[in-house]
């Protein structure tokens, strides 16, 4: 008799953040982040390497799906001619904890011995759904001395920052930043499962921003931002079995048309349900209507963004005025357009009775 299959192991949220900055992209505008007003003293460091933990590998196929030799991510950085060097330890908090002052300072004291003679700056970033309380590091009172007072640790919160639409935030988010999209899909996924009116409708803004910079990052960016999408959101469509299948799908953030009908199809069916009980049922189906088209312009705009990035501006201008009369059901998909850029071809559009298929 044949032993019951183990069922798929899920996607871990906690290993999806680890993969995301692990990446030298995203390290260097974490840098550039904190810089600006949480920790000043980190201008004109840059990170060299990780020198301990959470080397993710994704594979979306075969399980397990993500696996990682290490329980913390801490990077090596260095400033001016790499002379000097401190390190960056990242932990990432979903809820808050009594202990983390305890916890972080105890990592400190086992950090390899290779490690010992640098200075650790630690970080607690918090995606949670509530607000982080501050933790402590334990810091000379005088140098030299046996003497110690505390100061607050490094935080951040995406609870602090401002996203359009949502309530709160006090600290705007840097611009052209990729860490500043991720704070702020961070929040929209928050707002979601605190049912925060209109959260799900964010997903698409604040994507139009993320994508075109993770299109010119790494191909392990982009699947880790892939599986973020089949971790962190894709419990919130529960009640929707259809949705959350196109979102199992999805493997790299390329991915987008899938990304954004899905979401674009999760906020009409919210409309629906609005309408059912009677709430402001002309005025939602007239938000349905223009959600709708806003999906298919978002999508417009993301396929122009990688046939930019991919051929050209003169190609993207061409494509332009062919995607302007082109139905949601004839855009090319992501896929396609990487299947003509494969072989050589300009990139072309599904048939549509108005525009010549490109040979």
């Amino acid at each position: 008799m044949s032993q019951p299959q183990e069922p798929t192991p899920p996607f871990s949220y906690d290993l999806t953040l680890k993969s995301i900055f692990a990446e030298p992209d995203v390290a260097r505008d974490l840098i550039a982040f904190l810089a600006t007003s949480l920790c000043p003293e980190l201008q004109g460091w840059v990170p060299v390497r990780v020198v301990a933990g959470s080397a993710v590998t994704t594979d979306p196929n075969e399980p397990p799906h993500q696996s990682e030799g290490h329980r913390d991510l801490v990077w090596l950085l260095a400033h001016g001619d790499g002379s000097e060097e401190q390190l960056l330890h990242l932990e990432f908090q979903s809820q808050r904890d009594r202990g983390m002052s305890g916890r972080m300072f105890d990592y400190a004291l086992k950090m390899s011995p290779s490690l010992r003679g640098l200075e650790i700056c630690g970080l607690v970033v918090n995606t949670g759904l509530r607000s982080f309380r501050p933790w402590w590091v334990p810091v000379q009172s005088v140098a030299g001395s046996y003497r110690y007072g505390f100061r607050e640790g490094l935080l951040l919160d995406i609870h602090d920052y401002r996203v359009p639409g949502l309530p709160g935030g006090e600290h705007p988010l840097p611009p052209d930043n990729l860490v500043s999209s991720v704070v702020a899909l961070a929040r929209v996924q928050a707002g979601m499962k605190l049912e925060q009116r209109g959260a799900a409708e964010l997903v698409l803004p604040v994507l139009q921003v993320l994508i075109p910079r993770a299109l010119a990052s790494t191909e392990t960016l982009r699947e880790g931002l892939g599986a973020w999408f089949k971790t962190g959101f894709g419990e919130l469509l529960d009640d929707q079995p259809d949705l959350r299948a196109a979102l199992s799908k999805i493997t790299y953030i390329e991915e987008v048309e899938a990304v954004m009908y899905t979401f674009g199809q999760y906020v009409a069916d919210k409309e629906k349900e609005g309408e059912t009980r009677g709430e402001a049922r002309g005025e939602a189906r007239g938000e349905a209507r223009g959600e709708a088209r806003g999906v298919i312009q978002g999508r417009k705009q993301f396929l122009l963004e990688f046939i930019r990035q991919v051929w050209s501006d003169a190609e993207a201008e061409r494509c332009a005025r062919e995607l302007d009369t082109a139905e949601l059901h004839d855009l090319p998909d992501i896929a396609g357009l990487m299947a003509d850029q494969a072989a050589g071809r300009p990139p072309r559009l599904r048939t549509n009775g108005r525009t010549k298929p490109r040979t």
